[in-house]
């Protein structure tokens, strides 16, 4: 099997596999939504509200989100009350602008990473306050490049007057657990100390839709990851014959364009070689009997010849008339030597292109 075709293959089977996993999905999730309480499936399908508490003229207003009216605490009835606490999932208390600081502080960079350190440290620098008289949320705006700065939305509350209305809450069995301005919708917000009397009712209240929650995940996460793996590892083992042999290939590949490689370097050094043997020869069949060599010396496409000759004059149309040589010429005046009566010489020439065979 070839690799384009096993590509398809494999992109066939994920298709298929992909498909069965999206219906068992919806049907393993329906399952268990069934098997869950209609009150427990009602919370999960359905979130409850959120609870908006605001402080108006010493008394409280009450308004569900997002699309409640406000309608005064005092006309709820009690057992109202804690219904629609049960009802809500998160409780908020918003107050005036006359009870809360909102301000803009300018910090260095490196305060980032630890920021609420920093501002509980530095409180009475800041505001006038100390961080023991009050509860405080914060915000970063985003950060200009290259700046060397940071800005932060600082919102504070006075614990004295904020213990007083949780107090007061606590005792009609509402139990706000985020502090809010009431007239700035893009201001922090500030997380509350969660009473004793509220954590014992809301944990048991989360804690089984948790358990349940996170069992459903499990399930609905590790059965499809489960058959995924399996499959991988299958088409792992599938590729990794094919991968070994492509791996083997390529390596032949890259051995045969090295070997390649030199011969072409070989046979280019070859050709730039001038064949010496074949010039020998070229000049023992040229010059006469008379004539002998006592010096031959070739270099860069030229050869210089120096030896004795019975008549050193005709030489030079003796090798003009090879396809060996070109622009033969005497490289020194023709001498006489008395001891042999025959001629010195010394004649150079280049070599022709293409004349050796």
């Amino acid at each position: 099997m070839d690799g384009e075709r096993l590509t398809r293959v494999i992109g066939q089977y994920g298709r298929q596999l992909s498909a069965l996993m999206q219906r068992f999905w919806h049907w393993w999730n329906g399952q268990l939504l069934d098997m869950l309480p209609p009150q427990l499936r009602r919370r999960l399908l359905h979130p409850g509200q959120q609870l908006c508490i605001y402080v108006m003229q010493e008394q409280f207003q009450l308004q569900l989100l997002p699309d409640g009216q406000l309608q005064p605490l005092g006309d709820i009835p009690t057992a109202q009350q804690q219904q629609l606490q049960q009802q809500v999932t998160h409780t908020r208390l918003c107050l005036p602008d006359s009870e809360m600081l909102l301000t803009t502080l300018t910090l260095p960079a490196a305060t980032a990473d630890n920021l609420e350190s920093v501002l509980r440290f530095e409180m009475d620098r800041h505001t006038p306050f100390t961080a023991e008289q009050v509860y405080f949320g914060f915000s970063v705006a985003p950060r200009e490049k290259n700046s060397q700065h940071i800005q932060v939305t600082l919102l504070l509350a006075s614990k004295e007057r904020t213990d007083a209305y949780l107090a007061d809450l606590a005792g009609r069995g509402l139990y706000p657990a985020t502090l809010c301005h009431a007239e700035h919708s893009s201001a922090p917000s500030i997380a509350l100390p969660v009473s004793r009397h509220a954590s014992q009712g809301g944990s048991r209240r989360k804690s089984l839709s948790s358990a349940l929650v996170l069992v459903m995940l499990f399930l609905l996460i590790a059965v499809p990851l489960y058959h995924r793996q399996n499959r991988i590892e299958n088409l792992t083992t599938e590729l990794d014959q094919p991968r070994q042999r492509a791996e083997q290939t390529a390596a032949l590949k890259r051995e045969l364009n090295a070997l390649q490689d030199s011969r072409d370097f070989l046979s280019l050094k070859r050709a730039e070689r001038i064949p010496t043997l074949s010039l020998l020869d070229e000049l023992t069949r040229t010059l006469p009997d008379h004539t002998w060599l006592s010096r031959l010396e070739l270099e860069s496409g030229t050869i210089q010849i120096r030896g004795e000759s019975a008549n050193a004059s005709e030489l030079i149309g003796l090798l003009e008339n090879t396809t060996w040589f070109s622009d033969v010429r005497f490289s020194s005046p023709i001498t006489s030597n008395p001891a042999t009566n025959k001629d010195r010489f010394m004649i150079s020439a280049r070599l022709s292109e293409g004349g050796a065979p």
